[in-house]
């Protein structure tokens, strides 16, 4: 029997001791992890026997994301450690993004690897800001350019774990909601 049905890794992109320049060339080399921080991701992700794995991002895995960023893996300017962790973690089982620094909702799906990411957006709508709501792009499973909170509730279900998490309007409505049982 399982005890850990959940686990989070919350990872430092913006230390930049570690983190290569943003305006440098992107090659295999660049990175805003660096290699040790890659090993003990791969290494505790790999070792984890939790049904879920999260991981909290500070910035886009998948995006999409305005085309003059350069600070992300979601931009070209980091495309090829991007396509690593994309590809990486869309070979793992039911493991999920979230992204807390886009001032926009979203449930956005990679269309090469199915990787999901889920962009929290901020808490007020006067802080919705950098995106064009009509611009709903295919990766896009939702999109809202507002205010607001995302839950995520871990919980088992006729002794099946389920990963919930509704985007919620201030007020507690829900706006979009995704739904998994485990694979």
């Amino acid at each position: 029997m399982k005890f850990f049905v959940q686990e989070e890794y919350f990872l430092d992109g913006r230390r930049r001791e570690y983190r290569s320049p943003n305006e440098i060339e992107d090659s295999p080399q660049k990175t805003i992890w660096d290699p040790a921080q890659k090993e003990w991701f791969q290494e505790t992700v790999q070792a984890s026997d939790a049904t879920f794995k999260i991981l909290f991002s500070p910035t886009p895995v998948v995006g999409p994301d305005r085309e003059k960023k350069i600070d992300n893996h979601a931009n070209k300017s980091f495309q090829n450690e991007g396509d690593w962790l994309r590809d990486y973690l869309s070979a793992q089982k039911d493991i999920y993004v979230v992204n807390g620094d886009r001032h926009w909702q979203y449930v956005s799906v990679d269309g090469k690897t199915g990787l999901m990411e889920f962009g929290s957006g901020p808490v007020s709508d006067a802080h919705a800001q950098g995106w064009d709501q009509e611009d709903l792009r295919t990766e896009h499973r939702f999109l809202r350019f507002k205010g607001g909170v995302m839950g995520i509730w871990v919980f088992r279900e006729d002794s099946r774990p389920v990963i919930y998490s509704p985007i919620m309007i201030l007020k507690g409505n829900s706006v979009h909601e995704e739904r998994f049982s485990e694979s």
